[in-house]
């Protein structure tokens, strides 16, 4: 019996400790990543012209990796519709999609009667080189080139907000 007592002790203690510990102190969010400059591409859109990073040298940029069967993903699309028909002039919005066939994609777009821009990356090769994962992933990149906001999930418009300020770029 004082053995069972011990024991039960024990795993008690084992229990109460962690989470007094966890409480002792405030949980701090992660620190936001170093700016890095964003790594070249070159894919395809839907009407099969090739994009290449490099054209859009000197603009402020909102890439967002996404797909279709991502729900997550689907449930930003009409927010990012929104700021693209509201900052076209001032931001350009690539909509990478994530190993998905042209046909889906294509599909996809014009059923949910979508205007931005999207790209193919059908072989993920832009999601490694961008280290994402998870889908959707956004990443906002000044006029410099320089990756300087990474959002992973499906964002508000607070959230895009905030990292369109960090490119300065307008809210909308």
């Amino acid at each position: 019996m004082r053995k069972m007592k011990k024991l039960f002790f024990a795993l008690l203690l084992s229990a109460i400790l962690p989470v007094y510990s966890c409480h002792k102190e405030e949980m701090k969010a992660a620190p936001e990543p170093k700016p890095v400059p964003a790594p070249a591409f070159t894919l395809t859109n839907l009407a099969g012209k090739q994009v290449s990073l490099a054209d859009y040298k000197g603009k402020p940029l909102l890439i967002n990796i996404w797909a279709t069967w991502c729900a997550p993903c689907v449930a930003e699309l009409p927010e990012l519709q929104n700021l693209y028909n509201h900052r076209k002039d001032s931001l350009t919005l690539l909509e990478i999609n994530y190993k998905e066939p042209h046909d889906t994609v294509d599909a996809f777009i014009k059923k949910n009667e979508y205007s931005m821009e999207v790209l193919l990356d059908e072989k993920g090769d832009v999601g490694r080189d961008y280290q994402m994962f998870g889908l959707p992933t956004s990443y906002f990149v000044d006029s410099n080139g320089v990756i300087q906001h990474t959002y992973m999930g499906d964002m508000t418009r607070d959230i895009i907000n905030d990292g369109l300020k960090r490119i300065s770029v307008d809210p909308y």
